[in-house]
């Protein structure tokens, strides 16, 4: 039965914070369970996009954010607790939220999830950039090693045409050498 309660009373919550218009809400109730109040509102604040706000409440103590081994949102101290014993009056509950945005909020599974997914996306991304850049420099190099090796041979035709007019010039100048002997008197 309780959590019949409890499941109609976070219903309720949700379906009013899914309306697409921004407001402020208040939740109450008349209880000090635990249960069906910080519980209700933390669910709330993780899953929408709502935030609490002071809850203009003058009387009570802050609501909780610790209760045994659970841990609520550090905001839920701006909600108000108001017990039987200190106030002499019923037991109250009150929360105010803002909503701001509407939608759901994502669980913090999605978004672990989503955030692995960016940075797995981000480190293929880089990988590609580097194998890109590791392509194009080993594509660079074959370039200059082409060019380098079209320079050598460039060099080496060079210096063969050189040593090709050296031996030329050589020839020409034996030639020169033999005729000028021959032409010159025996005894000159």
């Amino acid at each position: 039965m309780i959590q019949l309660m409890l499941t109609l009373k976070l219903e309720a919550i949700l379906c009013k914070l899914s309306l697409n218009v921004l407001f402020y809400s208040r939740y109450s109730t008349c209880s000090i369970s635990v249960e069906e109040n910080e519980w209700v509102v933390d669910y709330a604040l993780k899953t929408r996009y709502v935030k609490l706000v002071d809850s203009g409440v003058e009387v009570g103590e802050p609501g909780m954010t610790k209760y045994k081994d659970k841990r609520f949102h550090p905001s839920l101290n701006l909600a108000k607790r108001i017990y039987p014993h200190t106030h002499n009056m019923d037991g109250f509950f009150v929360a105010k939220l803002k909503k701001y945005a509407n939608g759901e909020r994502k669980t913090d599974e999605e978004e672990h999830e989503e955030i692995e997914k960016r940075i797995k996306e981000k480190l293929e991304n880089k990988k590609k950039r580097l194998n890109q850049k590791k392509k194009l420099q080993k594509k660079n190099k074959k370039k200059q090693a082409a060019k380098d090796e079209k320079n050598e041979n460039k060099e080496k035709k060079e210096k063969s045409n050189d040593e090709k007019l050296v031996g030329k010039k050589r020839t020409n100048e034996e030639g020169v050498e033999n005729l000028e002997k021959k032409n010159k008197p025996n005894g000159e």
